[in-house]
């Protein structure tokens, strides 16, 4: 069948299809617009003016989320083909850095920064780049204080499965020099520790060692041990003899022997009487005052004493030493004596030494609040030799202290003392006769000894600091120039020694009122007189350099007037020169020069170090 086309039905027929199309394609392609954009109806990423981002996603691609985040802070972000995730984010105020890591790290990602390309990657992939850029380095660290066997201890832990340390400059233990020891090629720096491993592992350990290797402190430790001894001895008796039918001069011990001859049997006589009390002691013991009366057939001796006797031992023994050291001081002597050793085969023999005398040894401990903890062992002890049958052997009388005690710095404490009283009475008396009341003294000795012994430890620790130190030396040394020349005060005149002294003493002087001249003649006289004074020669050589002449200092002068454009250039003539005399030919040529040579030892003035202006350049000064 064949429609007319050109009739108004079909036209409008078509018309009406064609508009019925349109709106069912302009649905369809709202519809589809809306699915695609669906994702961004529910993003919103934004970078403010200060470079800051607010974002806010829910159920966002992470893909999508780091494009739209490229495209607002102009980042070039390329996320690899693992990446993958979903991302729900409300952030605000915050940096790019921190959006990208908030958004990337709780999904198990992260990047790579590499130029002005910034690449995703899943965490492990990014730890197998981390690893395969990581390259280890060496380092090498000077220790100052700290040895190299306790660094290395502290720095192996800190270090990676790659790292290493070699530790250099370790000290043997023992001090004496021995042969064997002399000579030997060993490392002679200072201790150091060679340290391998990756970047940051490298400054971890650099901080650490720092921390650990600083200056230790130092302890003075002043010990006073005093010893007090008294003796005090008293004694009081009377002797007497009675004879008949003898004669006093005819007893050969005394007269306090006539009992004693008759019975031995010395005075040979069948008629003879004698009595005799020696319980007095007045013939063998010590006494202040012997009286005695010989009369006829009687003799009467007394005896009284009293004795005192006191002795002081004061010991104040000094050491220094480093904090949590060993120090020790011996002031006596060593009493040598031979050890024996016997085998069944041998017989060897070696000579070993007793310490006697001031002994002190001690360790510091030093906290942080200023109390030092002191381990202290301070000895007062004496020897002698004792004779046996067939050897020798030293005999010790020692007083000493071991302790660990706490102090604050700079106190003294009483570290212990020993008190100890000994109290001897010795009585004799004729029996009876010596109990009388008043007359039994007569009959009756009596000698009383009392021994009283006291020792004191005292102990004072003084934290000293590094100028106090300095002090300390310096004060040291003007005592012993003190000493020096107290003790060649007493020279003779003559004396090559003191005749040095005096010109050195000259010299000194002459320097310090800024005599110059005279100084250097006293100095030059004192090196004829001795020539190893090393001092006085760096003072003679001082003295002879700042002795410049008046040419050398005005070349000097005018080469600086010439860098300030005073003086015109090439003219380098000194002032002194133009106005020169001239040269006298009737005037020896030797006498010119001993002239000039004195005009220039002719100071008038302080010059640079230790010399002086002469004449010439003064004028040419206040030109």
């Amino acid at each position: 069948m064949r429609m007319n086309t050109a009739s108004p039905g079909y036209t409008i027929l078509c018309a009406a299809a064609l508009l019925l199309a349109t709106s069912l394609f302009a649905q369809t392609t709202v519809a589809q617009s809306d699915d695609d954009a669906g994702v961004d109806t529910d993003t919103d990423i934004a970078v403010t003016a200060f470079g800051t981002v607010d974002m806010a996603v829910q159920d966002a691609d992470l893909v999508q989320v780091l494009e739209m985040l490229s495209i607002q802070s102009q980042k070039n972000i390329i996320a690899g083909r693992d990446v993958s995730a979903t991302v729900t984010a409300n952030l605000y105020d915050v940096t790019f850095e921190e959006a990208l890591n908030a958004i990337l790290r709780v999904n198990g990602y992260g990047y790579v920064e590499e130029g002005n390309f910034i690449y995703v990657y899943p965490a492990e992939q990014i730890a197998e780049i981390e690893a395969a850029r990581r390259t280890v380095e060496t380092r090498i660290i000077e220790l100052y204080y700290l040895n190299a066997t306790d660094a290395t201890e502290v720095v192996t832990p800190l270090l990676s499965e790659a790292g290493k340390v070699v530790p250099l400059g370790e000290v043997e233990e023992g001090f004496n020099p021995d042969e064997i020891k002399n000579g030997t090629d060993s490392y002679a720096y200072t201790a150091k520790i060679v340290v391998t491993d990756y970047p940051d592992r490298l400054e971890k350990v650099v901080e650490i060692v720092r921390e650990l290797d600083t200056s230790p402190e130092q302890v003075m430790v002043e010990a006073t041990i005093l010893q007090t001894k008294v003796d005090e001895g008293n004694a009081f008796g009377i002797d007497f003899s009675l004879v008949s039918h003898l004669n006093f001069e005819e007893i050969v011990g005394g007269p306090l022997s006539a009992a004693s001859d008759l019975l031995d049997g010395s005075i040979q006589t069948d008629n003879a009487l004698a009595s005799t009390s020696t319980v007095g002691k007045t013939a063998a013991g010590n006494g202040g005052l012997k009286f005695g009366v010989v009369k006829d057939d009687f003799a009467i001796f007394l005896r009284a004493l009293d004795k005192v006797t006191d002795l002081t031992v004061v010991a104040r023994p000094k050491v220094m030493c480093l904090n949590r050291q060993r120090a020790e001081i011996l002031v006596g002597e060593r009493l040598g004596y031979l050890s024996t050793t016997q085998t069944e085969t041998s017989t060897t023999q070696t000579v070993e030494f007793l310490d006697t005398g001031i002994h002190l040894m001690f360790r510091p401990f030093i906290t942080p609040n200023k109390m030092i903890r002191m381990e202290l062992y301070p000895r007062l002890s004496t020897g002698a030799y004792r004779d046996l049958q067939n050897y020798t052997v030293p005999e010790e009388n020692t007083h000493e202290v071991f302790t660990n005690v706490r102090v604050k710095d700079g106190e003294t404490i009483v570290l212990g003392g020993l008190f100890k009283e000994r109290t001897q009475m010795d009585r004799e008396q004729v029996p009876l006769l010596g109990d009388v009341p008043l007359v039994g003294a007569a009959f009756r000795g009596q000698d009383d000894a009392v021994e009283r012994l006291e020792i004191i430890f005292l102990l004072t620790p003084s934290i000293i600091e590094d100028e106090r130190l300095w002090e300390m030396g310096e004060d040291g040394l003007e005592i012993l120039d003190a000493v020096r020349l107290g003790a060649r005060a007493g020279l003779l005149p003559f004396s090559r020694d003191q005749i040095t002294s005096d010109y050195n003493r000259d010299a000194i002087e002459a320097y310090r009122e800024g005599e110059l001249d005279l100084a250097l003649y006293y100095a030059n006289n004192s090196l004829r007189t001795s020539s190893l004074q090393p001092e006085m020669v760096r003072l003679r050589d001082s003295l002879a350099r700042s002795h410049r002449t008046s040419w050398e200092r005005s070349i000097q002068r005018r080469l600086l007037n010439q860098e300030l454009e005073l003086v015109p250039p090439g003219d380098l003539t000194p002032e002194s020169a133009v106005d020169a005399p001239e040269l006298d030919a009737s005037v020896p040529l030797e006498a010119t020069k001993n002239e000039s040579e004195l005009s220039t030892l002719n100071t008038t003035g302080d010059d640079d170090g230790f010399g002086a202006e002469t004449p010439a350049t003064a004028s040419a000064d206040s030109e």
